[in-house]
């Protein structure tokens, strides 16, 4: 019996979503730990939840991104957790993919015999910042013949130390367990079985059942008082209302537009923040040590998401977004973190979980992470360049936020010349990398050019004599052995990809000789097929890694400011022609092209969308006058050459 008729309607159709993944293998219910790539992910903007392709929700955290996950199995398919609903059978064929523009992702179940069911998931929107909604809502259609499905239900807690009790009655089952409790509301019959709650039924063409997950209850509520219908409208709505407001219309527009999804997806709307993926420890080295806890902000990853927000016409969140980031600088002046939580808090201290077996093996489980303690000179660079393009945009720097600035830029007058842990954050010894030279370059570049533009009161002389000093010495120090390429850090002999950023935030020409030859060494050293690696070079921790994915996107850019943009093209499009089903993509990757690292990336999905912007901007500009390249991220627009205005 269904009260309310909320279970078991009748449909006339198919959901109607294009552009769906072609049609995967068979997928065995039981199975092991899944390919990354079969992965979609659901959010709300305060958490997201990792479900495979079969159907089974493998990775969430409620409330927020950073909590211990409720369901783990992502990390120990045996102790951690999952809530599966799929279709059971030999043979079943699965395809994923998204409700046009938007995050409601769509699992297709068909059967040797032709049947056909659509399985919906979604975290309810409300299109509000002040009201906590910890759910994930289901929706199973059949379309045609019958179909037999299965039920799992195995939420944990305090990252799967508790098993919960559980119970169950008319409306679903709830699991309770002293570190929290979680409700399935179903109107299916349930048992609990093991350390889970199991379900198995039959629905034919035109049936349809809701099953909503909701964490922290105490009681099971039945499935009306979730106006599930309601709320899946709602947050279709929201979805594609906030896409359409995209002013991109260029070429790889699908692409786009599933990248700015997954930016916003997470977005920590009660602030403001981005975490840097949803997942922790996913391995950059299968079986190895490289497995690290991403649900936490970079100032690094805000400032290139403000710029990508900027360039598809989402001003008001990139407004929003530089005016958290600039609330922390006021806030923390002369302790400013490298990363943040979603809160603007330090994240907790990294502790490793001994008792998981980790995706696949690979040990061990980090909590929280250490790199918020590192020194990395880049970040003030970044924090410049989004206090420069707020002001472009519209946005007021006040008095009062230039004297914080101010501060921050007579830091990097003091810092400079100081080694640091760099952009790719080392657990080695700190080392003068050239990156972060480039960028404390940026820093007052921008300031400069910020600061005399609005008439501010700062020692001009001082910033321009030192942004010299800092040009001069990468020019003499940063150089590899021969003097033809520049060098990862002072003394090195050896290349890293972050030098091909160089010409895009305008320390130097791509076209110059030095610049032209560190090219082409990263492509003889670093780049196999499409991808690149970081670097080759002893970062003080065992094992290897796989080609990073922004990397590739930055060699794009590069041979894009070069004037290459045939070679830009393809290499964009090869990229993309290796990414996921579902346009998602991770950190990592191996050269033939299985995803490593945590998933879905957004510093990956930041880089495709600087990458392909700058690209489409230059064969537009080609198409319609005459082959030129792009111009860097910010030339340098000095409103004040050459004074000293103390101050």
């Amino acid at each position: 019996m269904n009260p309310g008729g909320v279970a078991a309607r009748n449909v006339s159709s198919s959901s109607g979503a294009a552009g769906t993944s072609p049609r995967g293998p068979e997928v065995p219910l039981p199975g092991g730990y899944h390919d990354l790539e079969d992965y979609g992910v659901i959010g709300n903007n305060r958490t997201a939840a990792l479900v495979s392709r079969e159907g089974s929700v493998d990775f969430v955290g409620f409330p927020r991104f950073d909590s211990p996950p409720t369901f783990l199995s992502l990390l120990d398919r045996e102790k951690g957790g999952c809530f599966l609903l799929g279709a059971a059978g030999s043979g079943i064929k699965t395809r994923l993919s998204y409700e046009p523009g938007t995050n409601v992702l769509e699992h297709t179940f068909q059967a040797p015999d032709g049947s056909e069911a659509v399985l919906l998931d979604f975290c309810p929107e409300v299109g509000s910042g002040h009201i906590l909604m910890s759910e994930i809502h289901r929706r199973l259609s059949v379309l045609r013949g019958t179909l037999s499905f299965r039920l799992s239900f195995q939420p944990r807690f305090g990252y799967a130390r508790e098993v919960p009790t559980f119970e169950v009655n008319r409306y679903g089952a709830l699991a309770q367990a002293p570190a929290g409790s979680a409700s399935l509301s179903t109107y299916r019959p349930l048992r609990i079985e093991g350390a889970g709650v199991e379900g198995s039924f039959s629905l034919s063409a035109g049936q349809e059942e809701w099953f909503v997950f909701a964490h922290g209850s105490e009681v099971v509520t039945p499935l009306e008082a979730f106006q599930p219908a309601q709320r899946l409208e709602s947050t279709l709505q929201y979805w594609r209302a906030w896409s359409s407001r995209s002013t991109y219309h260029g070429r790889w527009r699908n692409a786009v537009e599933r990248s700015a999804l997954l930016l916003k997806l997470l977005f920590y709307r009660p602030t403001g923040a981005m975490v840097a993926a949803p997942t922790t420890s996913l391995p950059e080295d299968p079986g190895g040590v490289r497995n690290w806890d991403y649900r936490f902000t970079w100032i690094r990853d805000t400032a290139l998401a403000v710029r990508s927000l900027f360039r598809l016409g989402f001003e008001e969140e990139a407004v929003n977004f530089i005016y958290w980031l600039l609330t922390l600088i006021v806030r923390d002046r002369d302790r400013l973190r490298v990363l943040y939580d979603v809160e603007g808090r330090s994240p907790p201290p990294e502790i490793e979980l001994t008792h998981l077996e980790g995706y696949r093996g690979s040990r061990p489980i980090r909590v929280g992470n250490a790199a918020h303690e590192q020194v990395q000179h880049d970040m003030f660079g970044n924090v410049l360049d989004v206090a420069n393009l707020l002001e472009i945009h519209g946005g007021v720097v006040s008095v009062d936020l230039w004297r914080e600035l101010r501060h921050l830029v007579n830091r990097v007058v003091e810092i400079w010349d100081r080694p640091d842990r760099g952009i790719w954050e080392v657990r080695g010894p700190p080392r003068h990398f050239v990156y972060s030279k480039a960028m404390c370059w940026v820093a007052l570049d921008r300031a400069i050019s910020l600061g005399g533009r609005l008439g501010m009161v700062a020692d001009y002389e001082t910033w321009e004599g030192t942004r010299e000093a800092v040009r001069e010495s990468v020019l003499s120090r940063g150089l590899t052995r021969d003097g033809k390429a520049f060098a990862w850090y002072y003394g090195a002999d050896g290349v890293d990809a972050s030098l091909l950023r160089l010409p895009v935030v305008g320390f130097i020409p791509a076209q110059d000789p030095r610049m032209q030859e560190t090219a082409r060494r990263v492509e003889s050293e670093l780049v196999s097929g499409p991808f690149v690696y970081r670097y080759k070079l002893d970062d003080g921790l065992p094992g290897t890694e796989g080609t990073f994915l922004p990397c590739a996107f930055w060699l794009v850019e590069y041979y894009t400011l070069r004037g290459e943009l045939e070679r830009a093209r393809r290499l964009l499009e090869e990229l993309l022609s290796r990414s996921g089903p579902l346009g998602l993509l991770p950190e990592e990757m191996t050269p033939d092209g299985k995803f490593l690292g945590n998933f879905p990336q957004a510093f990956s999905h930041l880089a495709f969308l600087l990458a392909s912007t700058r690209l489409n901007d230059a064969l537009e500009r080609r198409r319609s006058v005459s082959p030129v390249s792009s111009p860097p991220d910010e030339p340098s627009r000095h409103g004040v050459s050459g004074a000293s205005i103390n101050g």
